[in-house]
């Protein structure tokens, strides 16, 4: 555990925010240093979030390619045809699927925004240190 110190009030963004801060800086990968010498930047995303990454989108594409066109559902002839239609993936292909993960992507950051707005006047912070009022003494009488 980090051990980050947070307030229940916090938007999502705040923790967010709080979390990309305590990070450990200056780790670098011999990736990142080739992707970048070749005028590249490689792009992390976020844990249990594939559907923002294209290439789920173009294995899917892939998949149904090959299972309409086998008839044999021999090992070999599977094989041939998952080559096949990875070799038939176009660079368009590749752009409509990226264009489409960054609409998701946008998408849900808006809605997280949304949450945020829409959850803050409704959250309530528990004070343990409050006394309780006349009124629940009252109703501990009865």
């Amino acid at each position: 555990m980090k051990n980050i110190d947070f307030s229940p009030v916090e938007t999502l963004d705040e923790l967010r925010e709080k979390v990309k801060l305590s990070m450990r800086r200056g780790k670098k990968y011999k990736l990142d240093e080739l992707t970048f010498q070749m005028d590249h930047e490689v792009v992390r995303l976020p844990p249990y979030h594939c559907q923002y990454n294209p290439i789920e989108l173009i294995w899917a594409q892939v998949k149904g390619r090959v299972a309409e066109k086998n008839s044999t559902f021999k090992i070999a002839d599977v094989e041939t045809l998952v080559h096949k239609e990875i070799d038939a993936v176009t660079p368009e292909d590749w752009a409509k699927c990226g264009e489409h993960c960054v609409k998701i992507q946008e998408e849900d950051f808006v809605k997280a925004g949304l949450r945020d707005d829409i959850l803050e006047p409704i959250i309530l912070t528990i004070n343990p240190d409050e006394s309780s009022s006349s009124e629940d003494e009252d109703d501990n009488e009865d």
